[in-house]
């Protein structure tokens, strides 16, 4: 269900249009998406979300079945500036926007200054989180007057 074989043809997929923009900047505050189709545009969560995606062949069933059987996991990290920051584990190597590719924790730390906090999003936690932010996007179309 993970398509572990083609780890490095699913993180060059998803790089070849992958454009960094801050969710204020897109929503008005943070969201978790997976971004379906190209160009991608989002920040860490997405990057990490959507590459699971990928890596779970565009399947939303095998997406979920990824998340909760933690064969593929979201990291909380904190940056080198002491930011909050999403990376996605599968097996023993991490993937991120910054690094572009997978690798060790170890070449993660040592090349982005990543630190290990509050280390794993539990499935429940990131159902919540892209429950949320679908909430808010359609919520954002409705008019309240």
């Amino acid at each position: 269900m993970l398509d572990l074989a083609n780890m490095d043809k699913h993180v060059e997929h998803l790089n070849e249009t992958w454009k960094y923009l801050y969710d204020n900047d897109q929503y008005g505050s943070d969201t978790w998406h997976i971004i379906k189709e190209p160009p991608y545009e989002g920040d860490c969560e997405d990057y990490a979300l959507t590459l699971l995606w990928l890596m779970s062949g565009k399947s939303m069933v095998n997406f979920w079945i990824n998340v909760f059987t933690m064969q593929a996991q979201l990291r909380r990290v904190i940056t080198k500036k002491g930011q909050g920051h999403v990376v996605l584990r599968v097996g023993n190597l991490y993937a991120d926007n910054w690094t572009q590719e997978f690798v060790t924790w170890e070449e993660m730390e040592s090349r982005c200054g990543h630190k290990k906090y509050l280390w794993m999003y539990d499935p429940i936690l990131v159902v919540f989180e892209m429950f949320k932010s679908t909430l808010k996007k359609s919520l954002k179309g409705v008019d309240r007057t």
